[in-house]
């Protein structure tokens, strides 16, 4: 068994087992097993994820910013309109 890839804090590991396939345990336990890579990796990723402890503190804390992200983007909107009003014969020029 050769660990390819692991994680220590939600001990999870993706490992080519002695038959050349692939597998993904946490802990103990074969959360699957397979001869192709990308959906061994794919699971991998996703045990990772689901076994983190600060997933929902990173998520309130990415929703919290592209929040703040609208809200400058429509700022910076509006103050870009309200700079357009135009010299003496309005936005037109005369």
């Amino acid at each position: 068994m050769n660990v390819l890839r692991k994680n220590l804090k939600s001990g999870v590991r993706l490992v080519r087992l002695d038959t050349g396939k692939l597998a993904v345990l946490a802990g103990d336990e074969v959360l699957v097993e397979t001869g192709v890579e990308t959906l061994a990796t794919l699971i991998y990723d996703e045990a990772v994820a689901d076994r983190n402890p600060a997933k929902e503190m990173r998520a309130r804390e990415r929703a919290h910013y592209e929040m703040q992200a609208v809200r400058s983007e429509s700022f910076a909107r509006r103050t870009d309109k309200s700079r357009k009003k135009g010299g003496k014969g309005g936005r037109g020029g005369v």
